[in-house]
């Protein structure tokens, strides 16, 4: 079944117009500049901003601890 689910999608984009992929081609650039951007830029990571690694472990175990406890709280 997944097979054949497969092959259609891949027969409906093979007999797309030219327009109809420009379209998608224009869509998928969007889409990966757009989620690559917004990583960057308003998902920065927390070991980029701290230099020693001795504070980057901390820094994981106090987010991980605090995590498990307010999840245990909530139940």
């Amino acid at each position: 079944m997944f097979k054949r689910i497969l092959f259609f999608y891949i027969d409906g984009f093979k007999n797309l117009s030219d327009l109809g992929r420009k379209l998608w081609v224009i869509i998928i650039i969007k889409l990966v500049v757009i989620f690559v951007v917004i990583k960057a830029f308003f998902f920065p990571t927390l070991s980029s901003k701290i230099q020693s690694k001795t504070a980057q472990q901390e820094l994981y175990i106090q987010q991980l601890t605090k995590i498990t406890t307010t999840t245990k709280k909530e139940e």
